[in-house]
């Protein structure tokens, strides 16, 4: 049995809620081996991600193999698709994949007889952050139904929102944005927004729940912003607005301290950050057990 999970787009509700119980089992000690050799194809950095999957895999009882960035055919012109097919070749059953461009369209990757489990690519999805992401907002508040969420930050280069946000609509959240006009995508119809904030003040006196998304500087094709500082003052969770939140706030890391947070805020009270962190690998050992699994 070959599953994937290369976008959020793909996973309705029956399948959510079956990844979700998997998720839970896991957190509260559920033990499973799987038999298997696991790529981990990460040609983009990456803590968090790389670290949790890799463990996930380890306590499945998964054989794991890392190809890093420069290590891989690709650098040498191999297509990423020739790349799948030749790993398929040699008997691997999944490849989690970081790639810095977007893997789209990937219909025809849904035939290949592994299964792909997209850990980033480029701008376009990132789905095990999304259920992360939904999962710790589902422990902290119980229902995300009419629960309002404002993503802030850098939202044209979010691979994050592009996942949460489809699921969070999926599971009947409210949507808004809140960031710099230059780092807004011009048409929000795709993803359920239903308020675009100028002002991070008026966009948390409005949110339940706010996640806040780093600047992308890597991506930046242009000067989206004057400075950091700026930024800062202007969108960033300072001490002053921390304290005016309604609830929780979320960021999936890494952050760049005063720019997206203040350090004094990071881990307060109101801080779901490392909750994310260690969801990351239950959701991660759901993911795989899903994937892999004959269940």
């Amino acid at each position: 049995m070959f599953r994937h999970l290369i976008s959020t787009r793909d996973l309705d509700l029956k399948t959510l809620h079956a990844i979700r119980g998997l998720y839970l089992d896991f957190k509260e000690g559920r033990k499973e081996e799987l038999k298997g050799d696991v790529t981990l194809l990460f040609l983009e950095s990456s803590t968090r991600t790389r670290l949790s999957f890799e463990k996930a895999c380890r306590l499945l009882g998964l054989r794991t193999y890392y190809v890093g960035r420069g290590e891989g055919s690709t650098e040498k012109g191999e297509s990423f698709y020739d790349t799948v097919k030749t790993l398929e070749a040699l008997g691997f059953d999944c490849i989690i994949f970081r790639v810095p461009f977007v893997l789209f369209p990937y219909d025809r990757y849904k035939e290949e007889f592994v299964s792909l489990i997209n850990a980033g690519d480029g701008t376009h999805q990132h789905p095990t952050q999304g259920l992360i992401d939904i999962f710790t907002a589902l422990d902290a508040y119980k229902t995300l139904e009419g629960l309002k969420v404002v993503y802030v930050g850098d939202i044209i280069h979010s691979r994050v929102f592009r996942s949460g946000s489809y699921l969070f609509k999926l599971l009947g959240a409210r949507l808004g944005v809140c960031g710099p006009r230059t780092l807004i995508p011009s048409d929000l119809s795709p993803f359920g927004v239903e308020h675009a904030f100028d002002s991070v003040d008026e966009a948390i006196e409005w949110a339940d729940l706010c996640i806040w998304i780093r600047l992308q500087e890597e991506r930046f094709q242009e000067n989206y912003i004057t400075s950091k500082e700026s930024y800062f003052m202007q969108f960033g969770l300072t001490k002053e607005r921390y304290e005016k939140l309604n609830g929780y706030f979320m960021h999936p890391g890494p952050v760049n301290l005063y720019v997206d947070l203040d350090a004094e805020v990071l881990y307060k009270d109101k801080s779901l950050v490392l909750q994310q962190v260690k969801n990351g690998l239950y959701v991660r050992m759901a993911t795989l057990y899903w994937a892999l699994s004959d269940g």
